[in-house]
């Protein structure tokens, strides 16, 4: 009775000690002065699958941008979010979308749930938005629950990592059907998010997006102009 006691106190104890560590380390870098940063992102499923986030943190404004790309760089979203003393909330959120003339526009969502990153919790929390598009009305869900620490290996390199299960809904208003699917991913301290694993159900298939590389803005107008 005693030895089981121990062991649940153990555990217990163990679990708090996390919840009361700040995360905040693990997230993108923030600094004093203006920072851009592109990090490059590969499917170790399918190598073709590249992305470019392009992160920029605006310190007077205690701001974070994050505009992403594809591997042929159409921006295919705009995200950004204030920095708090508890974590990172979203301002606003922006989606591509081409029209008929072939040009592509900006859908923006409003803002229902604001918590994208916290740097103390132990519980599940989340952002939403709401969009319309070409398609119709949609509600955007994705909620967060923060899984400890551990390491990781990505293409070579290990790194400790903040641990988190993503959940996401994509409710389809005029047609009334859901889209979910889910994700691990993980932060590495003072660089940001270094790895998604992310699995579509209703697709069969799995997307493992790793860190290949970060870019300053001068590499990555390059390769941009080589193309």
């Amino acid at each position: 009775m005693k030895s089981n006691l121990l062991f649940i106190l153990i555990i217990f104890s163990s679990a708090y000690c996390l919840s009361q560590n700040s995360l905040k380390e693990y997230y993108y870098p923030i600094s004093a002065k203006p920072t851009t940063k592109i990090y490059k992102y590969v499917d170790k499923q399918d190598s073709t699958n590249v992305e470019y986030w392009k992160v920029t943190y605006l310190p007077e404004r205690n701001e974070l941008q994050t505009i992403s790309y594809d591997s042929k760089f159409n921006i295919y979203n705009r995200f950004y979010e204030k920095i708090t003393e508890n974590g990172a909330e979203l301002i606003s959120y922006y989606d591509m979308e081409t029209i008929e003339s072939g040009r592509l526009i900006e859908i923006k969502s409003k803002v229902i749930d604001k918590d994208v990153y916290k740097w103390y919790s132990d519980k599940e929390y989340s952002y939403s938005v709401k969009y319309t598009n070409k398609y119709g009305r949609f509600d955007f869900k994705k909620t967060r629950e923060q899984k400890g620490l551990e390491k990781i290996n990505v293409k070579g390199k290990e790194y400790l990592v903040a641990k988190f299960k993503d959940s996401y809904i994509i409710y389809s208003i005029d047609h009334d059907t859901e889209y979910r699917f889910y994700q691990d991913t993980y932060y590495a301290k003072n660089i940001g998010m270094v790895k998604y694993k992310r699995n579509i159900p209703l697709e069969h298939r799995i997307v493992e997006l790793e860190l290949s590389e970060i870019l300053t803005e001068k590499e990555f107008e390059s390769i941009k102009a080589s193309r």
